[in-house]
């Protein structure tokens, strides 16, 4: 299982870096459902690491945090995939205008946030037990990196709150969600994660 996973982890960072560098290009040819089915797959091919990892480290402990990283990995592949389907649909068959741009941003809204909010704050659990593990297991720079990834928690759980709450509080309104930071900190989760299992197989 661990190569497969290896095989198919490196690929997904891979189609990360591709939609990086071709976002622009993306982006001016107005391909976004493209984008976001790309990032669907991404993700997907993801899917084995929180398996990988716990069967890995072998601690009880990480079977909890590797329930919250499936179920982020799968939230965002269905977001992603949906998310695409609403991008394709008005960009293919809105020429009449009859689905205005109000209504367009409403069921974007819907499908985002605080739905990608919540995957994150998963994600942040889930770091916290491979922290909580990887000290466990002697392995210090590990488990130095995932606290600091487990440390985002706040900062997801702020912009969730501030999505969800109808009177907003205005510590919670001072985060904004910043794209550079969400995708360069995932970026960077999942390729300490591949180096690792990588190195460690």
């Amino acid at each position: 299982m661990l190569i497969s996973t290896i095989i198919l982890g490196w690929i997904g960072v891979l189609i990360f870096l591709i939609v990086v560098f071709s976002f622009q290009k993306m982006a001016k040819n107005n391909e976004y459902a493209f984008m976001h089915i790309l990032m669907a797959l991404m993700y997907a091919m993801w899917l084995p690491l929180p398996i990988a990892l716990n069967q890995l480290l072998n601690l009880g402990l990480l079977q909890v945090g590797t329930i919250f990283g499936l179920a982020y990995l799968l939230m965002l592949v269905i977001t992603m995939t949906l998310q695409t389907g609403h991008i394709t649909y008005i960009i293919k068959h809105n020429d009449d205008k009859s689905i205005t741009d109000k209504q367009g941003d409403y069921m974007m809204a819907t499908l985002s946030n605080p739905f990608e909010g919540l995957v994150n704050v998963f994600k942040s659990i889930w770091a916290l037990f491979l922290a909580i593990t990887f000290w466990n297991s002697g392995e210090m720079l590990m488990a130095s990196l995932m606290t600091l990834f487990s440390l985002l928690l706040f900062y997801y759980l702020f912009i969730m709150l501030d999505t969800s709450l109808v009177k907003r509080v205005k510590l919670f309104s001072k985060l904004k969600p910043n794209p550079y930071i969400i995708n360069l900190e995932t970026l960077l989760f999942f390729i300490i994660l591949m180096s690792y299992i990588t190195l460690n197989s």
